[in-house]
């Protein structure tokens, strides 16, 4: 009789882990919907289209395409907002050539918001913490392609978050505009494109990723950072105590607070401020102990107090 009890426990015991567990990712994607509602609503903003959401590498599993399409679902039942239907969404992309993943670039927002007459874009990242799973979600303005407003949620990785997670969507494409006149092959395209050492304009500004690398058991990537206006000017980055702070995210899905370097000085404390003239390159080093040796490429996200939002410098590739 005991046994049958102690049986009878186990399998209740089960039964509510596996319901707690899927009652985890929809309550998440529930309350994701409602930050985004929220700001969208605080901003404005009517007419939505929502991107598949990909990871730190811009991979698109089945888990990216679901929490997509259960916003796009719970954003329209609020009768608040008119979300562009995903196969419009898909169509439109494919005819402009638009090729966008979980991280879209200001110019690509734009043109994507002419085309569909959206006023809003939500995109964002997936990033794997172990026993958890980090939803970043980014609201961006289609007349400006700035970011206006995040959300995030942390979603407890069960056995169908980690089915979703690996089966990746062998559709997907790159940040960047396709080149419509390439003659490589796919395999040539894709191996060029999974790693990116291009550079970044904001504010201004133009952020070039010049190294990375790992010294025993601490990362040290070099970014040159380049004041292209005709003015003197001081912007201050957020480091540890600041929200959002500089973070560095390896290609495994780890991310690591980063200190600064500039010259001899380094800093991990709060703000660090430095002054760039006019068309000068100044080295940055952007630091992360205790980083993953075994990780093959770094995202870099500088958190600038002056922008008002974060640079992103996608796939840096790590070198000996």
């Amino acid at each position: 009789m005991q046994i049958r009890i102690q049986i009878i426990l186990m399998l209740l015991a089960i039964q509510t882990f596996d319901s707690f567990a899927q009652g985890s990712l929809d309550q998440r994607i529930s309350e994701l919907s409602q930050q985004i509602s929220k700001e969208m609503t605080d901003n404005n903003k009517k007419t939505i289209a929502i991107i598949e959401f990909s990871d730190l590498d811009g991979n698109v599993t089945n888990l990216g395409k679901y929490i997509s399409e259960e916003l796009i679902t719970k954003l329209y039942l609020t009768k608040k907002f008119k979300v562009i239907e995903r196969q419009l969404l898909n169509k439109i992309i494919a005819e402009q050539r638009l090729s966008l993943t979980g991280m879209i670039d200001p110019n690509s927002a734009k043109k994507l918001g002419k085309v569909l007459g959206v006023d809003a874009i939500v995109s964002g990242t997936l990033t794997d913490l172990a026993q958890s799973l980090k939803v970043n979600a980014r609201m961006l303005n289609t007349e400006t392609g700035e970011i206006f407003a995040v959300a995030s949620v942390e979603i407890f990785k069960d056995e169908s978050v980690t089915k979703l997670m690996s089966e990746v969507n062998t559709t997907k494409s790159k940040l960047a505009l396709s080149n419509p006149s390439s003659t490589e092959s796919p395999s040539t395209t894709n191996k060029k494109s999974d790693l990116s050492m291009e550079s970044v304009k904001a504010e201004g500004f133009v952020f070039t990723p010049q190294s990375c690398k790992i010294r025993i058991d601490n990362l040290d990537c070099v970014i040159l950072i380049e004041n292209i206006s005709d003015a003197e000017k001081t912007i201050f980055f957020r480091l540890n105590g600041q929200s959002p702070p500089c973070y560095v995210y390896d290609n495994m899905g780890n991310q690591y607070l980063a200190a600064i370097q500039i010259g001899p000085n380094v800093s991990d404390w709060w703000l660090y401020s430095q002054q760039f003239v006019p068309n000068v390159p100044v080295a940055v080093h952007f630091l992360a102990k205790n980083f993953n040796s075994q990780a093959k490429s770094v995202t870099v996200v500088i958190s600038v107090n002056e922008f008002k939002k974060t640079v992103t410098i996608p796939k840096i590739l790590i070198t000996q």
